[in-house]
């Protein structure tokens, strides 16, 4: 094997063994002959870079950018060269290495059967398995490679390159023909692997083209005669297309289109959005829609990334052409509208490495716009329409401390949503610390300090009610929520409504100051004192005018003067209060694990009352007494509302490392009042506490049991049971499981009826979801909700008119949503086609039983784009339910 290393001293440019000798005569002849060829290779090695490094990662660079960078005159790198023969010919003037050539140079590889340098016209020729690694992971495999003399043209035969972020091109022929253009003849581009049992298949996909021309200033590939094709068999022709060649991320062009359908309101839509990049930092996409039956809508949205964040608008609009097809107010908007739209906006703007300014607002011109046009934005939660929701925010992140000070406005979407009675939060302002004491500077105190601070104002037009019992509408369109007595009476009263949200203005501002430290016993009994301050101000603003009236059904603002004590009025209380928290873990090793058994107890003293002002509580209305709050000091979810008198938290939990067979572990506890006040017992307006299991002297039992015997399985069930005679008050099931293929998971939940709280009967719920791979990357899911208490309103009475039950047959198993599709998913491809069935309580009244059906295909390809296609089958209606787009 002849080994040549070239550096900057002559005297090491050449060592020689094996076959290989030179006379001492004509070394200095073979000398310069060799120093000519390494800076031959250096370019020929940096030109290499340049063909393969369209499929690379490079951005900061054009691919010839990086080239001249490469072949920078003053460098001194050194070269080596391994090969089994190098032959140097005198009489044609050439230099050849044959035998496994290898040749390494600025963390690049040439390895071929055969390279030769013709010294008299420059032109360099690699033969026999060509493979050229640049320094970022790129592969280029050839058979045959040739380069001019001036490094500006040159070709490659059957050549295929392969990058680091592994996409893929080949061709029969590639020729540079200068420093900005690369041809590609019959070549062929694809994000997808080759297939290593099968290396003779065809990629998953791939865009294959008699002639890609490669741009280098702008960063192109121009197809001529193109064939984009799926699992070997072409899909689409295209006789001429331009993408943007893989080492760039944002370029201008078209993307892939919209389609939707819906046969009742917009008919078949199709939109084609067009990406610009302004500069490196903006862009915008133009998107134009067009609707059969409404005519043209506009979007635009424009991104722009600054020094310290970003911020985007996205503008839609449109003037409508069949307005009168969409259901009037209030089950749709007005029939006589033609001008609907909506604008959003994000925001994030960092002022250091702790703070930072935001905004995600989201509003349209009315509550059926993102429905009607299948609209999303980044406020809707989940895959529910509920609410457009705007917040613009300032938070800051520290040790152990945050600050976030936010205001809110919602638009309502749901169909019993009246805009009026929703309400406009500005500001809310929350700030947490927490401090370490050293004992050593604290007199012995040690410990840990904490600081939580609240202020909220809260303003609505109208105050919102809810029926105790069941659910009322009002007489007119059977959508919104009033309250009555008996018969056509109506009482806004606690005996029988509720009031869930104020109309008028609420503030509250609240102080919590408390300290805790742990103790360790020799017995290893761990011992948690605690102490706390508690402070509140509060200012109730209620208005006596203003309401609505649905046909016969009116909604006030002065039946709030029922529920409060006075109208308009400043409150507050101090609260202090103090306890002590025991655990002692128990560790235990048995033969298959280790088992810990941890009993514990809490007891928390407070005074005996808090005085609320006016019963007002807007943002604790949500109370679930569970396993997660059982050792809460406070177990509300807000601040309008804190616990009283003297109360003892206690149970046991037990975890079990079972190593080859998993983990498991249990709680059961109760909380009991042992002085003074219960809150839990004492109403506010929205009767939160009643019903809860807190509200008698022992509460109910908590109970958690999980259990997973692999990363394949697992089972956690939470449940409530009553303290007196064991009957379960909610119970709460997840389990999921993988076997081979198939994939299995469910969901149950078992609510008891709470009319006292606006639930009167009893909620229970069933889901199911599988996934079952049929072969290496094909798959076929789905998934069934029932609504196991739908039944129970089977012939219960509204009392509006005397008009009666909605769905009086329901079954036992009634489906509220089902769903099932196919798919291909591999490291390159995503394909779907997926259909959608879910139940909708529609407009009118007595309200309609509606079902929603919709179907959606989608095609993802790495790192050309996405397609999604949603077709609504059914008229579709705002609704709580299933969001089918």
């Amino acid at each position: 094997m002849a080994k040549i290393a070239f550096g900057s001293n002559p005297a090491l440019g050449l060592m020689t063994g094996g076959r290989e000798s030179l006379r001492p005569s004509s070394f200095g002849l073979a000398h310069r002959r060799v120093s000519c060829r390494v800076s031959w290779l250096a370019l020929v090695l940096a030109l290499g870079g340049a063909l393969c490094a369209p499929w690379s990662d490079a951005q900061a660079q054009t691919l010839n950018e990086r080239f001249a960078a490469a072949n920078n005159s003053g460098d001194k790198t050194p070269m080596n060269v391994d090969a089994n023969k190098v032959t140097y010919n005198d009489r044609d003037h050439t230099v050849v290495a044959t035998g496994d050539v290898q040749i390494y140079y600025k963390k690049k590889t040439l390895e071929a059967d055969k390279v030769t340098y013709y010294r008299d016209t420059g032109r360099v020729l690699a033969e026999g398995s060509v493979k050229l690694t640049d320094s970022d992971g790129s592969v280029t495999h050839a058979d045959r490679m040739e380069l001019s003399g001036d490094f500006k043209r040159g070709f490659v035969d059957s050549a295929r390159s392969d990058s680091n972020d592994r996409t893929h091109m080949t061709s029969t022929r590639t020729e540079k023909l200068d420093e900005e253009t690369t041809v590609f003849e019959k070549g062929a581009y694809t994000a997808c692997d080759t297939c290593a049992d099968h290396p003779e298949r065809a990629p998953v996909w791939r865009l294959r083209a008699q002639k890609i021309v490669h741009k280098n200033a702008e960063q192109r590939l121009y197809y001529e005669n193109a064939t984009f094709e799926l699992f070997g068999l072409p899909m689409v022709w295209f006789p001429f297309l331009s993408t943007p060649d893989p080492s760039v991320t944002r370029a201008s062009g078209f993307l892939a289109p919209h389609l939707s359908y819906n046969a009742t309101t917009t008919g078949f839509g199709v939109g084609q959005p067009y990406f610009w990049v302004i500069s490196p930092d903006k862009d915008v996409t133009v998107t134009p829609y067009y609707y059969g039956n409404q005519g043209f809508r506009g979007d635009v949205e424009y991104r722009q990334r600054l020094d310290n964040g970003y911020f985007t608008l996205d503008l839609t609009g449109i003037h409508q052409n069949n307005p009168s097809v969409f259901a009037g107010w209030p089950y749709g908007a007005e029939k006589t509208r033609t001008d609907r739209g909506m604008v959003q906006s994000q925001g994030v703007i960092w002022l250091n490495q702790s703070w930072k300014f935001g905004w995600d607002i989201a509003r349209a011109s009315d509550k059926w716009f993102n429905n009607d046009y299948a609209i999303g934005n980044s406020t809707l939660n989940g895959n529910f329409f509920r609410e457009n929701s705007s917040t613009v925010y300032l938070t800051g992140q520290g040790d152990r401390g945050y600050f976030d000070l936010r205001g809110y406005s919602f638009q309502g979407l749901a169909n019993t949503d009246y805009q009026p009675q929703l309400a406009a939060v500005w500001p809310i302002l929350d700030y947490n610390k927490t401090i370490s004491l050293d004992p050593a500077k604290t007199w012995g105190i040690g410990g840990e300090v904490e600081i939580d601070a609240n202020f909220t104002r809260s303003t609505a037009d109208l105050a919102s009610y809810q029926q105790i019992g069941s659910y009322q509408f009002d007489s007119r369109y059977g959508m919104f929520a009033v309250c009555r007595a008996t018969g056509t009476t109506q009482a806004y009263s606690q005996s029988n409504c509720l009031l869930r949200g104020i109309g008028g203005e609420y503030d509250s501002a609240t102080l919590q100051l408390s300290w805790k430290r742990k103790f360790i016993d020799p017995l290893g009994e761990v011992w948690t004192p605690f102490t706390f301050a508690r402070a509140n101000v509060n200012y109730l603003n209620a208005r006596v005018n203003g309401g609505v009236a649905f046909g016969s059904d009116t909604v006030l603002n002065s039946d709030q003067q029922n529920f409060l004590s006075h109208n308009d009025q400043f409150g507050g209380y101090i609260t202090p209060g103090a306890g002590l928290e025991w655990r002692y873990p128990l560790l235990t090793k048995t033969p298959i694990g280790e088992m810990v058994v941890e009993p514990i107890a809490q007891i928390i003293a407070r005074p005996n009352g808090q005085p609320t002002n006016n019963m007002v509580n807007l943002d604790a209305q949500s109370l679930v007494f569970d396993d997660s709050n059982l050792f809460e000091w406070n177990k509300y979810s807000g601040y309008d509302r804190f616990e009283t008198g003297v109360r003892a938290n206690y149970g046991a939990q037990f975890t079990y490392d079972l190593h080859d067979y998993g983990y498991a572990s249990a709680l059961v506890g109760q909380s009991a009042q042992v002085a003074g006040v219960n809150s839990y017992a004492t109403p506010d307006a929205a009767n939160i506490g009643l019903s809860s299991g807190l509200d008698k002297p022992q509460s109910d039992y908590v109970t958690r049991l999980a259990y997973a015997p692999s990363a394949n399985y697992s089972f956690v069930a939470k449940a409530r049971f009553d303290e007196s005679d064991w009957s379960m008050r909610r119970l709460d099931v997840q389990g999921r499981a993988k076997y081979g293929p198939l994939g299995f998971g469910v969901n149950y939940a078992n609510y008891t009826a709470q009319p006292i709280i606006g639930y009167n009967e009893r909620r229970e719920g069933l889901g199911v979801n599988t996934r079952y791979d049929v072969f290496q990357n094909y798959f076929v899911q789905g998934d069934i909700t029932w609504d196991l208490g739908r039944h129970n309103y089977n012939g219960v009475t509204y009392l509006v008119n005397g008009q009666t039950s909605y769905a009086p047959a329901a079954p036992l198993f009634a489906i509220a949503t089902w769903g099932a599709g196919i798919g291909y998913q591999d490291e390159c491809l995503k394909l779907g086609l997926n259909y959608r069935d879910s139940i909708s309580d529609g407009y009118g009244y007595p309200p309609t039983y509606a079902r929603n059906k919709s179907v959606v295909f989608t095609l993802e390809l790495r790192t050309l784009g996405d397609i999604r296609a949603p077709f609504s089958l059914t008229p579709s209606v705002i609704q709580d339910g299933v969001r089918t787009q």
